[in-house]
């Protein structure tokens, strides 16, 4: 009987390492994949702060350069006012198509790979 005892003993520690070991790669693969998801965004936000800069100078350029065509630098920046609006628009309509689906479609695979 002691010899029984002593396996079962023998079973249950290696059934905690096992959980334990089990527990511990969860959360390595849980903090490998909530840290590319943060890498993700990051990229992300980086690329969307350059490509705000970058058009930005494009549009103070182009609504000057609409200015010195119509004689009138201020019709320029309206002009390009204008157009901001109707992206802005745009942007407002279809905003769940262009913005949140592939956001939330980015997370979830960085996510579940």
């Amino acid at each position: 009987m002691a010899a029984s005892e002593g396996s079962i003993k023998t079973l249950l520690e290696k059934s905690q390492d096992y959980l334990d070991t089990k527990i511990e790669i969860a959360k390595l693969k849980t903090i490998g994949k909530s840290a590319d998801a943060l890498s993700a965004i990051v990229v992300l936000i980086s690329v969307i702060i350059l490509s705000i800069l970058f058009f930005l100078f494009v549009s103070i350029g182009l609504a000057l350069w609409i200015g010195w065509l119509l004689g009138s630098a201020y019709a320029g920046f309206f002009i390009m006012a204008g157009i901001y609006a109707i992206a802005l628009m745009l942007l407002c309509v279809f905003r769940e198509k262009w913005i949140k689906t592939p956001v939330t479609n980015l997370i979830i695979k960085k996510l579940l790979k």
